[in-house]
């Protein structure tokens, strides 16, 4: 309805001169015809159209610079993950398990999605298209895809928890120079097991992580997303500024689909390695012994 009424002043005009001839709509009509049109004028769509900010080209490809780690720059140069005392723990615990050869602390070892915030690392290069109402970014790492909603609407009385999360974001142009600069983001209802990265700090399992993002074009060829996380097995808010480079030529995308290409087997607690090559499952740790199928039973002798 509020698309149909972006210019809507004719149908305002018919009504006053429907009232003016004799007929009705009464003047409440107008009132609310009008009220109707003030609202719609306010939507993405109408300031647009009517000479309002326009949005900003951010077509192509980017691709995450920096390291993989949280911090782009390496936890040896940012330091530690600002964790709990218990979520210092876990992490200790993890780093163990890491070092007899147990992936602990990282669930997409298992093929689950990295989930929010760690989606916006981009293991593999993303994809944004912005349209008036949703800001889609797609990554090539499993085919994830987010919406962030962009339309005014406000938080659902339910959110659907899901790894990527539910986000709300608004455009600004703070420059003033008639094109949005910044979409800010705010996003809920993500739901567990996360991990910050691979390199074993997890998120609180209570899944009350809330992420607050800004991404703006640096210049020309860098766009950046300042991320803060607020999560309950940290300290406090922990904000990175996370850089992609911009590609627009040549591009390749590359499909990552972890089903196919991933090699770790968990058994209960315990981690193995596929070897298709020997089709056995091989160890990953010290004094664990390999798994081997059992040899195919042999053919009884033919009867004479």
């Amino acid at each position: 309805m509020l698309k149909q009424l972006v210019c809507p002043p004719t149908a305002i005009r018919l009504a006053c001169g429907q009232r003016r001839a004799g007929r009705s709509p009464t003047l409440p009509v107008v009132l609310t015809l009008l009220a109707t049109w003030l609202l719609a004028s306010c939507s993405p769509e109408a300031q647009d159209a009517a000479g309002g900010p326009r949005y900003p080209d951010w077509s192509g490809q980017w691709q995450r610079i920096g390291s993989l780690n949280w911090p782009p720059e390496g936890y040896a140069v940012a330091g530690p993950a600002p964790l709990t005392p218990e979520y210092k723990a876990i992490y200790d615990r993890n780093q163990a398990l890491r070092a007899e050869g147990i992936l602990a602390g990282d669930p997409p070892a298992t093929c689950l999605p990295p989930g929010m915030p760690r989606m916006m690392k981009m293991s593999f290069p993303m994809e944004i298209i912005i349209t008036p109402a949703i800001t889609y970014i797609y990554a090539d790492w499993e085919s994830q895809i987010r919406r962030v909603y962009t339309d005014g609407r406000d938080w659902p009385e339910y959110i659907l928890p899901e790894f990527n999360g539910y986000s709300i974001g608004n455009w600004r142009d703070d420059d003033g120079d008639g094109t949005y600069d910044t979409l800010a983001i705010e996003t809920r209802g993500i739901k567990g097991p996360r991990s910050i990265d691979s390199t074993g700090v997890v998120l609180h399992e209570n899944d009350g992580t809330v992420v607050f993002e800004e991404i703006f074009r640096r210049d020309a060829d860098t766009l950046e997303n300042r991320i803060t996380t607020i999560d309950d097995a940290f300290t406090g808010p922990w904000t990175i500024n996370q850089q992609y480079s911009h590609v627009t030529e040549d591009i390749v995308w590359v499909e990552y689909v972890c089903a196919e290409g991933n090699r770790h087997i968990q058994l209960g607690d315990e981690w193995y390695f596929l070897n298709d090559e020997l089709g056995i499952l091989e160890p990953t740790r010290a004094g664990q012994p390999a798994l081997i199928p059992a040899p195919a039973a042999a053919a009884a002798p033919a009867t004479p």
